[in-house]
């Protein structure tokens, strides 16, 4: 399960982010996102997405780049996360990047829920970057594909869902709620 301040991080931070964020739009992004997160209160994403290089390789000492999808505006609006976002979406260092027989796996923490890791894997598949995140769903390793964050006004969080697919290959979601 994920502690109770994570659950409270994001009560602190989960209304704050709507109108007030710088945007990135010039700044490079990665084609790779791993997985994203969603609110209740509006169609925006903060995704999770991987530097590679063209042989499929994690980029840079921290090779994970965490941005808005800025939907509610267009398909193609982004922007970086906000200094006070960070302690919510924003990740743990270090971002440690190790090779494996299938490709690379670079391990993270999202600040919010430091106990429970997401490794992001890429490998080539069909002469294509593939990436994915990995975390515990359940009581079984899964691929995570979203993250969903129930608000409710003011600040605060009902309940958090992790979606994804299990290791039989049907889907799997797990419920966090704030006791």
């Amino acid at each position: 399960m994920f502690p109770e301040s994570g659950l409270s991080h994001l009560s602190a931070v989960a209304l704050t982010t709507a109108a007030t964020l710088a945007s990135a739009a010039g700044a490079p992004l990665p084609s790779q996102s791993a997985f994203f997160l969603t609110r209740s209160e509006n169609r925006n994403q903060v995704h999770y997405a991987l530097r590679l290089d063209e042989a499929c390789r994690p980029v840079g000492t921290h090779p994970v780049q965490v941005y808005w999808r800025m939907l509610e505006r267009g398909p193609s609006e982004v922007e970086e996360l906000l200094g006070v976002e960070q302690p919510v979406y924003g990740l743990e260092d270090p971002q440690p990047v190790e090779a494996t027989t299938e490709g690379w796996r670079v391990r993270v923490h999202l600040r919010a829920f430091p106990s429970r890791p997401v490794d992001i894997t890429t490998a080539r598949v069909d002469g294509k970057c593939q990436v994915q995140a990995w975390t515990r769903l359940g009581n079984s390793l899964s691929r995570l594909e979203h993250v969903f964050v129930k608000t409710s006004w003011p600040f605060s969080v009902d309940f958090v869902r992790l979606d994804g697919v299990g290791p039989d290959g049907k889907p799997i979601h797990e419920l966090i709620r704030q006791p």
